[in-house]
């Protein structure tokens, strides 16, 4: 319980293509937290703080013993780290025998000859990942079938999935603001000397066929593309003044700025700039 991760791998940097790259991405995809260095350090981490972290904060020790997990220092360091866990804190460290012997493992450490080990002979690494996951994450290993949980390893899920995500999002398009992603508001039909037109609205505020740009695109109107004149009012109970925006620029004309109604001129213009605000806040904001 309060752990981070499910496992933390300890391996000797040589086996990483033939089995720990593998076996890790499959535990990701089927659902393991993992530490395993690749995915876990930084640039600029401290090495020895970060595996330490990451021992002290995983459920279970996967100790990946070869021929040169056996020959290196580092994985040593972290063998001694995963069996004082182990120790103090009835941690459970699972050994993978990855092309070692009984007599090589026993000579190398004798509490480790002695537990039950996942051994790679023979074996893809997606098949070592189910036998660990059947340890370390019963839960998702009596959730799904077999079948399941090898497409789930293999990728072949996720692969599936993205390209649900991408055929639902073709279908979408015409739904979406195609700048903002902001989903349709309502369709008009305007009806011309040439034809009719169907003009379709955003929630954005995007109109399409040039009519209004969507706020978040990086052309949208400043309110400096505006100039502001000033027209006093007169028999008008509350407003004394209107702020009138006249654009200067294309782009500006698309917006089609309404403008501002105050009792001074200084009121006017702060009304004209929070109807500018108005129409270019972002969808997403």
């Amino acid at each position: 319980m309060g752990k981070k991760w499910d496992v933390f791998v300890s391996h000797a940097s040589e086996d990483k293509d033939s089995l720990v790259r593998p076996l890790a991405a499959a535990l990701t995809s089927i659902g393991v937290s993992v530490w395993y260095d690749e995915f876990s350090l930084s640039p600029g981490d401290s090495i020895s703080r970060s595996i330490d972290k990451g021992i002290g904060g995983s459920r279970y020790g996967l100790v990946v013993l070869s021929p040169a997990f056996i020959g290196k220092s580092w994985p040593e360091y972290e063998l001694r780290g995963l069996v004082s866990r182990e120790i103090a804190e009835d941690a459970l460290i699972i050994p993978v025998w990855h092309g070692v012997t009984v007599d090589e493992v026993r000579s190398f450490s004798a509490p480790l000859s002695d537990k039950l080990a996942v051994v790679t002979d023979g074996k893809e690494a997606i098949d070592v990942a189910l036998q660990i996951l059947k340890v370390v994450r019963p839960d998702l290993y009596n959730a799904h079938p077999r079948v399941e949980l090898v497409r789930r390893a293999s990728g072949e899920a996720m692969a599936e999935l993205q390209g649900e995500i991408e055929d639902l999002r073709e279908r979408l398009e015409p739904f979406e603001c195609s700048t903002c992603g902001a989903p349709l508001s309502h369709t008009a039909m305007i009806t011309h000397e040439y034809g009719d037109d169907i003009i379709r609205t955003f929630v954005c505020g995007y109109e399409e066929g040039g009519r209004r740009p969507c706020p978040s695109d990086p052309t949208f109107p400043v309110f400096e593309d505006y100039k502001l004149e000033f027209e006093h009012l007169v028999g008008e109970p509350h407003f004394k003044w209107r702020c009138l925006a006249y654009p200067q620029t294309s782009m500006a004309k698309r917006l089609g700025m309404f403008g501002g109604f105050g009792r001074t001129e200084e009121e006017a213009k702060r009304k004209a700039l929070d109807d500018y605000k108005r129409a270019a806040k972002p969808w997403r904001s």
